[in-house]
C-alpha cells in the first residue's frame, strides 16, 4: 500500500544525531579545562507516516485432492445376458450413448403374448358394447344371439389361453429338468458356474411365461364369465339389461386397460435392455463383458464428468473462520496454476479437527486426474478495514511491540497492540490513532 511520508523535523542535541524518547536531551560537551562546553542543539530531519486503513489477506498453503465435477455408478435396471459392450475404460461418452446391450428374447416373447392377450381382450370388450347397445328391450332375440356369440367367441379364447398354458407348462418342466441336470453336473465338476447360471436363467424365463400363460388364463376365463354375464343381462329386462351390460363393458375395458399397462411395461423393459450413459464423461470402470450376465446389483460402469475439476483440502478451524463461498483460492499442478473459488465449506469437523473445504477448479484444469495430489493456496487469515503501519515502523523490546509519535518536535515512545501483518503491512489494534505522526526510520 503507498503511502505518503513526511520529512519532520526533531529536536536533536550532542554532535551526533538521536531519537528523543519523551522530552529534548540537552547534551555536555567538555572541554580541555573541565568546563562545560555549551550546549549544542540541531534539528533532525526523519520520515514520518501515518496509520491507514485497509486490509490485510494472508495466503495459507495446503494438501488437496482432486475430484470429478460428477461421478455416476451405471446399474441396469433388469437382469439378463449381455450382447454388446461398446465403451472400455478411458474411453469418452455423450449422454445418452448406448453402454452395453442385453439380450431381449424373453422380452420379446412376452410383448407378443401380451398383445395376443389383448387381442382378446378386444373381443370381449367389443361383445361388451354390443350388449350396452342391445339392453334397450328391442329385438331381445336379437341381442340374445349377440350375447351368445360373445360367450362362443370367449370360449374359443379360454381354450386357446388352456393350449398355452399347456405349452408354457411342458416348456418350464423341461427346464426344470434340464436346471437339476446342470445342478447334477456342475456338483461334479463338469460344468462352469456360468452354464449353471444360463441354466438358472432359462429356468427363471419358463416360470415367468408359464405365469403369464396363467395370468392369460385367468383373464380370458374372466372374459368368458363377462360374456356369460352379458348373455344373463339380455335375459332380462331393458332397465337391469342396460345396467349389467354397462357394469360388463367397464369390467371388460379394466381388463384391457391392465393388459395396456403391462404391455408399457414390457416395452420400458426392453428399453433398460439396452444401457446408456446418463452423463457426458470418461469411462473410469467397467465390470462387464459379453456373454456375461449382467444383475441390477452389481455396477457396471464407473462414468464421471471431467468437464470441470472441483478441488478438496482441509484447514484447521482459525483458516475456515476466514474463508467464504465465492472466495478465490490458487491450484498448484507442478509448475502450472490454475484460479478457482470455494464452493463448500463444512461446518463439521473432520478427522484430525480440520474442516473440509472443496473448490471448483476452471475449465483450464481439466487434464489433472481424479485424484491427484496437488497444493492449494487459499485464505488462512483475514482481516477487512483496519488501521495499518509499515512493518519498519514497529519496534520491539522484550518481544512487547511500540513505536515512536511525533509530537510537538519529539519522539514518544508508544506501545501499541498489533495484530496478523503481511509483507508490508502490520494491524493496529491499539496504541495509536490514525491521525498519529508515527516516525519510519
Amino acid at each position: 500500500m503507498a503511502r505518503k511520508s513526511r520529512a519532520i523535523k526533531i529536536a536533536a542535541v550532542c554532535v551526533v544525531a538521536a531519537l528523543l524518547t519523551a522530552v529534548s536531551i540537552t547534551a555536555f560537551m567538555s572541554s580541555g579545562d573541565g568546563n562545560p562546553a555549551a550546549e549544542v542543539r540541531r534539528d533532525v530531519t526523519v520520515d514520518a507516516v501515518t496509520p491507514e486503513i485497509g486490509s490485510i489477506i494472508v495466503t495459507g498453503e495446503y494438501i488437496g485432492m482432486t475430484e470429478p465435477n460428477q461421478q455416476l455408478t451405471i446399474f441396469p435396471k433388469i437382469p439378463g445376458e449381455v450382447v454388446s459392450v461398446y465403451f472400455s475404460v478411458g474411453d469418452t461418452v455423450e449422454a445418452g450413448d448406448v453402454l452395453f446391450t442385453m439380450d431381449t428374447t424373453d422380452i420379446l416373447n412376452n410383448i407378443k403374448s401380451l398383445e395376443s392377450q389383448l387381442a382378446i381382450q378386444d373381443a370381449t370388450v367389443n361383445s361388451a358394447r354390443t350388449g350396452v347397445s342391445l339392453s334397450d328391450g328391442s329385438a331381445m332375440q336379437g341381442q340374445i344371439l349377440s350375447a351368445t356369440g360373445g360367450v362362443q367367441q370367449a370360449e374359443a379364447a379360454v381354450r386357446q389361453a388352456e393350449q398355452n398354458m399347456e405349452q408354457a407348462r411342458l416348456a418350464y418342466d423341461a427346464a426344470v429338468t434340464n436346471y437339476e441336470n446342470m445342478l447334477f453336473f456342475y456338483q461334479l465338476g463338469e460344468l462352469s458356474r456360468n452354464d449353471l447360471e444360463q441354466s438358472e436363467t432359462a429356468l427363471s424365463n419358463a416360470e415367468i411365461v408359464l405365469n403369464q400363460a396363467a395370468n392369460a388364463l385367468a383373464q380370458t376365463s374372466n372374459g368368458y364369465q363377462q360374456a356369460l354375464q352379458a348373455l344373463d343381462v339380455t335375459q332380462q329386462a331393458p332397465a337391469e339389461n342396460r345396467r349389467r351390460a354397462l357394469d360388463a363393458l367397464a369390467q371388460a375395458q379394466a381388463a384391457r386397460d391392465s393388459l395396456m399397462v403391462s404391455i408399457q411395461t414390457a416395452a420400458e423393459r426392453l428399453d433398460d435392455a439396452a444401457v446408456k450413459a446418463p452423463i457426458s464423461g470418461v469411462i473410469d470402470a467397467r465390470s462387464i463383458e459379453p456373454l456375461n450376465m449382467a444383475s441390477p446389483q452389481t455396477p457396471a460402469f464407473v462414468i464421471s464428468d471431467n468437464s470441470s475439476i472441483t478441488v478438496s483440502f482441509r484447514v484447521p478451524r482459525s483458516a475456515a473462520a476466514h474463508m467464504e463461498i465465492g472466495d478465490g483460492i490458487t491450484l498448484r499442478d507442478g509448475d502450472n496454476e490454475y484460479d478457482g473459488s470455494i464452493t463448500e465449506i463444512s461446518t463439521m469437523v473432520s478427522a484430525g479437527g480440520l474442516f473440509t473445504i472443496k473448490a471448483r477448479i476452471a475449465d483450464s484444469a481439466a487434464g489433472i486426474p481424479n485424484g491427484a495430489s496437488v497444493i492449494v493456496l487459499a485464505t488462512a487469515q483475514k482481516a477487512i478495514d483496519i488501521l495499518l503501519l509499515p512493518l519498519s515502523a514497529i519496534h520491539y523490546e522484550n518481544g512487547t511491540p511500540y513505536v515512536f509519535i511525533a509530537e510537538s518536535g519529539f519522539a514518544v515512545k508508544v506501545q501499541v497492540e498489533t495484530g496478523i501483518f503481511d509483507a508490508q503491512n502490520i494491524q493496529i489494534i491499539s496504541g495509536v490513532d490514525a491521525g498519529a505522526q508515527i516516525i519510519n526510520t
